[in-house]
């Protein structure tokens, strides 16, 4: 029977690219994100490639909306993949938004993207996770985390946050047999780059390192 990675936020980059990953060890991928166009395209890129592919709309602002989609796939998923976040794109480029800037609404749904949502996950695929004795949950986190930068500071703090999530909760994770993980990714990454193959390469070895050699945290620069 094949295994099953979940990955919510999934994405033209670092999330397609571990869908493919996982798709060439044999995973039935479950892709879930916000946008029905472009969760398609992805999918069809996957099962042009002979992946086995399920599509799930989810708008991980609504913690409610992630607890139930985790809650009913936990019981039968490998592998957990947290990879959304927000980031903003003026020309092509990263862009920089002093606090100041941000409306309160918009800070809140920062904040729910980048932590809430990944809260919410976890707290739903753990107790399963737990009772079977195995699994990963994969988050993807951001050098921004250890170098906060003052304009991108709801980034920062949530990717500081996924890290805390990831390093607070492998010791007990991995007494119940379950590997929590973080990639904690130092660069930009393109869609369709070697850069985002690379990562999904990371996020594989966390997966199938042995038990005695698991790690919290890699990192990608």
């Amino acid at each position: 029977m094949s295994k099953t990675v979940l990955i919510i936020g999934a994405g033209p980059g670092i999330g397609l690219a571990t869908a493919e990953r996982f798709a060439r060890e044999d995973f039935r991928v479950v892709l879930a994100a916000r946008n029905a166009d472009k969760l398609k395209g992805m999918s069809d890129t996957l099962s042009g490639h002979g992946a086995d592919v399920v599509e799930e709309i989810v708008d991980v602002r609504d913690a409610a909306a992630v607890d139930a989609l985790v809650s009913r796939y936990a019981p039968d998923i490998d592998v957990l993949h947290y990879n959304a976040g927000v980031l903003r794109y003026s020309d092509g480029q990263l862009r920089t938004d002093p606090l100041g800037d941000l409306a309160v609404d918009t800070i809140e749904d920062d904040v729910a993207v980048n932590i809430t949502g990944a809260l919410a996950a976890l707290r739903a695929a753990l107790p399963a996770f737990y009772d079977r004795g195995s699994g990963s949950i994969l988050l993807t986190g951001g050098g921004l985390a250890t170098t906060p930068h003052p304009d991108l500071l709801t980034l920062s703090v949530g990717k500081a946050g996924i890290r805390a999530m990831a390093q607070g909760l492998f010791e007990v994770s991995r007494g119940h047999g379950v590997h929590v993980g973080v990639v904690t990714v130092a660069k930009l990454v393109s869609p369709a780059s070697a850069d985002a193959e690379e990562v999904a390469d990371l996020f594989w070895g966390l997966h199938a390192q042995p038990k005695a050699e698991w790690a919290w945290e890699e990192l990608y620069s």
